[in-house]
C-alpha cells in the first residue's frame, strides 16, 4: 500500500477512535482564557488552561471513575507552562484533544511548554508546539516512585522550536511505554544539544511511527544510556541543509569527565528500525550521514572497551559480519541480534549503521577516534522486536556497574546495578556474592533505610513475583526490616505490601497495620562473623529464603497468595492464601495490574537476588496437553507453567514413593513468553514402566 494511502487510513482510524472515545468519556473544555463560568463544563464555559484547580480537582477527580476528554478550543496558548504533576489514572484515559486539528497553538517565552511529572495514561492529540521555549517542548519524567508512562502524542506538530535547548519531546529517567504517532517535526535548530525526540537514561517501550522529521542540528531521535526496546517505524527523515546533516537515529553514550560521570553510561541494545525513509539532500554537513548511529564519548563503560586502538578499529571495519557482531558484543555490549533493521529506504546515506568513538580531551583513549561502518551487523530478517521484559537485570548480573560518583541531577537515582533506580543515591547500594549460581546479589546498607525499584513492563491482571533474600542479624531498631511493595495504582499509592519484622515474622500490611502471618513461618537471621557485610566468609551463617507472591487481579475480588520456604531451600512449604489486605485501595477486579515493584530495608543488612516477575498464576499446576511414544522416546508437552522459571523432571517406577525418593531426570525452563513446556525422554528397550512428574524449582 502506498505510504500516503496508509497515512490517510491511519487518519480516518484516528478520527473514528476519537469519536468513539468522545461517546464513552466525560467531556470538559479549555481555552487560552476562561469563558463564562470558567468551570470547563462546555465550550461557552471553558476553563483557563493554566487553572491548576481545574486539573487537580475537576479532571483528576473524575478520572477515578471514568475516562475524561479535555477539548481545547482554537487559539494561542502562550501564557506559560502547562504543568501536570501526578495526573492520570492507570485504568481511565485522559485525552487532551484539539476541537479542530492544529487549532490550539502552544508556545511559551521560556522554559518548557508542557511538563509531565509522574503522569500516566494521557493522550495528546492535534496540537501545534512552537515558539521560543528554552528547554523542552513536551517534557516527560517520573516523580520518584510514580512513573511517567503510557503517554501518546499523536497528530501533533513541533515547528520552529529554534530556542529549545534539549528537545521537542524529552523522555527521561525511566519514562516508558510512549507512543509518538503521525507527528511532524520541523526546524529544531538550537545547536548540537537540541533533538526532536531525546530519550536518555533507562527508557523502554518508545514507539515512534508514521512521523516526519525534517532539519535538526543534532541527532534527530536520540536514545541514550540503557534506553532500549524502542521502535522507529514508517517514519521519514529528511535533511535539507548541511547544518542539519546529523545522524537520524542514535544510541549515544557520554562518559565524559567534564559533565556526566566517567564510565557510568551503557548501550541499550534492543531496537527496531523498520520501513523508514532516510534522506540526506545535502553534502558537506557534520555527519556522519547515518540512519542508525552508535557512539561513545570519553571513557568506556565500566567492564567494556569502547575506546579503540587503530588496530582494533581496522579489524572492526574489515572484519566479517560474525566478527563485527562478536566484537560489538564483547567490547561494547551491543547485541546485534537485538537490532531489528529492515525495510528502510536510503538516499544520500553513507552508513546504514555505524559506530563512532570521540575522545573528550581528558579521558584515556586507545589512540583512535572516528567512525566505522557496520551495515551488515543488524538482524535484517524482518523479525519484529520481541515484547520487552517485565523487569531488566532482575538477577543483578547484567555486565557493568555504576561505580563512579554521579554529579548530574538527572541521574541521581540510578542504582549501582544497571536499570534499577534507588533512593538514596546509588552510592549507598552495595554488592554481595550471588545466590545459587548468580554472580551478584544486591545488598542494602545496614546503617540506612533504602529502597530500589523498577516499573513493570507489559503488566497483566494475573502475575507472580518470586525472589530470594536474606536478612542479617546486625540490624538496629524494631518493626519491619525488609519489605516488598507491588503497586497497582501508582498515582494513588495503592499496593500490596509484604514484609518481615525484627522478630523474623512474615506479615502483610492492611492500611498502615502490619498483620503477622504465622502460617508463613519465621526466618533465622544471617550472621556476619567478621562484620564486613558479606555472609559467605568462613564462620558466617547465611540463611536464604524464597518468597513468592501470586496476584489474581482478574478475579471479581482481587487477592494474593503468598508462599515462603525454609532456610536455604527452594521448596515453598509455607503458604497464606486468599489475602485481600491492601494499602491505599484495593485493585479493581478484572482491570488492575501491577505497575511498580519496590524493595526496602529499614536499618538492616538485607541481601536480595534472583527476582522473577512474570504473567500468570504460578501456584496453578502446569497442565499436560499431549503425550506420545515415538522411536524409542517418550514425548509430552503442556502449558500453564510459570514463564521463564525452571522445573525438574522427576521419574519413579513406583507411584507411591514419596517425592524425595523420585529420580531427577533433567532440568529445564518453561517458555519465557508463554509458560509452555515440552519434554523428550529416551526409553531403553525392555525398561521398566516409569511414572513422570514436574517439580517447580
Amino acid at each position: 500500500m502506498p505510504f500516503t494511502s496508509c497515512r490517510r487510513l491511519c487518519a480516518l482510524a484516528a478520527i473514528l477512535l476519537l469519536a468513539l472515545s468522545r461517546a464513552r468519556a466525560a467531556d470538559y473544555w479549555a481555552a487560552p482564557a476562561a469563558a463564562g463560568a470558567g468551570d470547563g463544563s462546555s465550550s461557552a464555559n471553558a476553563a483557563y488552561y493554566l487553572n491548576s484547580t481545574f486539573w487537580s480537582s475537576t479532571v483528576q477527580s473524575h478520572l477515578s471513575g471514568d475516562n475524561v476528554n479535555v477539548n481545547f478550543l482554537n487559539g494561542n496558548y502562550g501564557a506559560g507552562m502547562l504543568s501536570f504533576t501526578n495526573i492520570g489514572n492507570p485504568l481511565h484515559r485522559l485525552t487532551l484533544q484539539a476541537v479542530n486539528l492544529y487549532g490550539p497553538v502552544f508556545s511559551t517565552t521560556g522554559g518548557t511548554i508542557v511538563n509531565n511529572l509522574g503522569c500516566q495514561n494521557i493522550k495528546f492529540y492535534g496540537f501545534v508546539f512552537t515558539g521560543p521555549c528554552t528547554y523542552w517542548g513536551v517534557y516527560c519524567i517520573p516523580n520518584y516512585l510514580r512513573p511517567c508512562r503510557n503517554l501518546e502524542i499523536s497528530y501533533c506538530q513541533f515547528l520552529n522550536l529554534t530556542n529549545a535547548y534539549y528537545a521537542a519531546i524529552g523522555l527521561l529517567n525511566g519514562t516508558r511505554d510512549i507512543t509518538v504517532d503521525n507527528c511532524a517535526f520541523t526546524n529544531i535548530t538550537n545547536g548540537g544539544h537540541a533533538h526532536m525526540i531525546y530519550a536518555p537514561h533507562d527508557i523502554m517501550g518508545v514507539v515512534v511511527t508514521n512521523c516526519i522529521f525534517q532539519d535538526c542540528k543534532a541527532d534527530y531521535v536520540r536514545f541514550r544510556d540503557d534506553s532500549e526496546y524502542c521502535v522507529v517505524d514508517h517514519c521519514t527523515f529528511i535533511s535539507t541543509m548541511s547544518a542539519t546533516a546529523f545522524p537520524f537515529v542514535s544510541a549515544e553514550l557520554y562518559n565524559e569527565t567534564n559533565s556526566d560521570s566517567a564510565g557510568d553510561e551503557f548501550f541499550g541494545t534492543y531496537f527496531q528500525i523498520s520501513s523508514n525513509s532516510f534522506i540526506y539532500n545535502v553534502s558537506g554537513g557534520p555527519g556522519p550521514y547515518s540512519a542508525l548511529h552508535f557512539s561513545d564519548t570519553g571513557y568506556s563503560p565500566q567492564s567494556y572497551d569502547c575506546d579503540l586502538t587503530y588496530e582494533q578499529s581496522t579489524n572492526l571495519a574489515k572484519g566479517t559480519t560474525n566478527a563485527q557482531q562478536s566484537f560489538l558484543q564483547t567490547n561494547m555490549g551491543i547485541i546485534a541480534s537485538g537490532i531489528k533493521m529492515f525495510g528502510n529506504a536510503y538516499s544520500g546515506v553513507d552508513n546504514h549503521v555505524d559506530y563512532t568513538y570521540v575522545w573528550d580531551g581528558t579521558a584515556p583513549y586507545g589512540g583512535w577516534q572516528g567512525t566505522v561502518r557496520l551495515d551488515n551487523v543488524p538482524d535484517s530478517s524482518g523479525a519484529l522486536l520481541p515484547p520487552w521484559p517485565k523487569l531488566r537485570n532482575s538477577d543483578f548480573d547484567r555486565q557493568g556497574l555504576l561505580l563512579t560518583s554521579i554529579s548530574v541531577g538527572l541521574k541521581d537515582y540510578e542504582c549501582l546495578f544497571r536499570t534499577w533506580l534507588c533512593n538514596p543515591k546509588y552510592t549507598d547500594i552495595l554488592l554481595h556474592p550471588g545466590f545459587n549460581g548468580t554472580t551478584n546479589a544486591m545488598r542494602f546498607d545496614r546503617t540506612a533505610s533504602q529502597y530500589i525499584y523498577q516499573w513493570i513492563s507489559n503488566p497483566t491482571t494475573t502475575w507472580t513475583m518470586d525472589c530470594l533474600f536474606a536478612i542479617g542479624s546486625s540490624f538496629t531498631g524494631t518493626g519491619t526490616k525488609f519489605k516488598v511493595d507491588i503497586f497497582h495504582n501508582d498515582i494513588a499509592g495503592s499496593k500490596v505490601s509484604i514484609g518481615v519484622n525484627d522478630s523474623g515474622q512474615f506479615g502483610i500490611y492492611n492500611g498502615g497495620t502490619f498483620t503477622v502471618l504465622p502460617e508463613l513461618g519465621t526466618i533465622a537471621f544471617s550472621v556476619d562473623g567478621n562484620g564486613n557485610g558479606i555472609f559467605t566468609d568462613p564462620g558466617d551463617m547465611l540463611n536464604v529464603y524464597r518468597l513468592r507472591i501470586v496476584g489474581n487481579y482478574a478475579a471479581a475480588s482481587s487477592y494474593v497468595n503468598i508462599y515462603t520456604s525454609g532456610a536455604n531451600s527452594m521448596a515453598l512449604n509455607h503458604q497464606s492464601l486468599g489475602k485481600t489486605y491492601w494499602v491505599s485501595g484495593a485493585p479493581v477486579g478484572g482491570q488492575s495490574a501491577p505497575g511498580t515493584i519496590v524493595f526496602y530495608n529499614y536499618t538492616a543488612p538485607v541481601v536480595l537476588d534472583q527476582i522473577v516477575f512474570a504473567a500468570g498464576l504460578a501456584d496453578q499446576p502446569p497442565a499436560m496437553n499431549s503425550a506420545r511414544f515415538s522411536n524409542g522416546k517418550f514425548i509430552f508437552s503442556g502449558t500453564n507453567g510459570f514463564a521463564g522459571v525452571g522445573y525438574y523432571i522427576l521419574s519413579s517406577t513406583n507411584l507411591a514413593l514419596p517425592l524425595s525418593n523420585w529420580t531427577r531426570e533433567a532440568t529445564n525452563n518453561f517458555d519465557s513468553a508463554t509458560g509452555a513446556f515440552s519434554i523428550t525422554n529416551t526409553m531403553a528397550p525392555g525398561a521398566a514402566q516409569k511414572f513422570y512428574r514436574l517439580q517447580l524449582q
